[in-house]
């Protein structure tokens, strides 16, 4: 990683130089100045030209230690950016996330926008910032909030750690029974927000989000439903998808792996696994939102030990800083027993209480 507003401040001297070059003296602003775009173009064409100047061309660009395809496809085009992805660089915006969002600066989106500490951090608060004016995204995956229906939703306190349910509704030991994804929802998405299942199953997780008013999102490795995008989270980052391709991020990541044994990995293989699992998964929760990750009550207590230091782990690292503790930690358990989940719940720390990092 490098110091916050390297790419800008490459580009100012990359400008100065190029000022000396040609007769002029140009200190870059939010405003973008004629002479930018015109010294720029000069250097660009002199790049190509196979004459003597060809080669002081690259002098200059090897003296500023910046290469020629850097100039050719980046740099020169900062001289056509508007005033408000200029000003956030200046401030040390990531440099490639700012490329993709021209479209969003010529429709005034970018306007109050403010963006710092590490990538994943910045995609977030640019997705909570176009939210407040974006339209849900839409297409295989996406799930639309339907009217609720006014089923009632057991919703438990903090001093109520174990959590009662019908039996029932369960074919198999890995799916999660309707109460309890409705009471975890309920918990930790009380306003119409987004609740994300990238290890959806048989979609037991979103189509409950929709009943109660949420927009959801549903993938899976081998989706059992139409609705469900097929997604392998070791090959396509959910950040990206949420961050890149739709700008969105969720309140709420239930994360339902399969066991050790389902997968045929040793316990140590399966922490590796899980942690990469949760690589691709939580730079999509929003700063405040909350991850939980379901353990079925039959696992053994490694597998909780390694399943929870992985969950804190990785946590940390999305954040830029150290999460100590889970946010919660509830049981649930059906009625008679038979069944039952560990529902280890972490949250991202809010925007104002993570550290500043440094632009990559």
């Amino acid at each position: 990683m490098t110091r916050p507003g390297r790419t800008w401040n490459t580009y100012a001297r990359l400008v100065a130089a190029a000022g000396v070059r040609y007769g002029g003296t140009l200190i870059p602003s939010d405003v973008a100045q004629p002479q930018e775009e015109e010294w720029l173009k000069r250097l660009s064409a002199e790049l190509h030209t196979g004459s003597p100047h060809t080669a002081k061309v690259q002098d200059l660009l090897r003296g500023l230690e910046i290469g020629e395809k850097q100039f050719r496809f980046h740099l020169r085009y900062l001289a056509r950016w508007g005033q408000e992805r200029r000003r956030l660089l200046a401030a040390g915006a990531n440099f490639q996330l700012l490329e993709g969002l021209k479209r969003e600066e010529d429709s005034g989106a970018l306007v109050g926008l403010e963006l710092s500490g590490p990538l994943q951090q910045q995609r977030r608060q640019l997705s909570e910032h176009l939210n407040k004016t974006a339209t849900m995204p839409t297409g295989t995956g996406w799930l639309s909030p339907m009217p609720c229906t006014g089923r009632k939703v057991r919703v438990y306190d903090a001093r109520q750690v174990v959590w009662i349910y019908p039996p029932g509704e369960v074919d198999f030991l890995e799916g999660l029974h309707p109460s309890v994804a409705r009471s975890l929802i309920a918990r930790y998405v009380p306003q119409p927000g987004i609740v994300a299942d990238p290890m959806a199953g048989d979609g037991v997780v979103p189509q409950m989000a929709v009943q109660m008013g949420h927009t959801a999102w549903a993938s899976d490795i081998a989706p059992a439903q139409p609705y469900i995008r097929q997604l392998d989270l070791l090959d396509e980052k959910l950040s990206v998808i949420f961050g890149e391709e739709h700008l969105v991020s969720a309140d709420l990541l239930v994360l339902h792996p399969p066991l050790p044994e389902t997968l045929g990995l040793s316990e140590p293989r399966y922490t590796d696994w899980l942690e990469d699992i949760l690589t691709s998964c939580l730079g999509a929760v929003k700063a405040g939102g909350h991850v939980a990750l379901v353990v079925p009550i039959t696992a053994q207590f490694p597998l909780m030990a390694r399943a929870q230091s992985a969950l804190l782990r990785i946590a940390s690292e999305v954040a830029g800083q150290d999460i100590g503790d889970l946010a919660a930690l509830h049981v649930a358990v059906s009625r008679d027993g038979r069944e039952g989940w560990h529902l280890l719940v972490s949250q991202i720390p809010a925007i104002n209480e993570t550290l500043s990092g440094e632009e990559r």
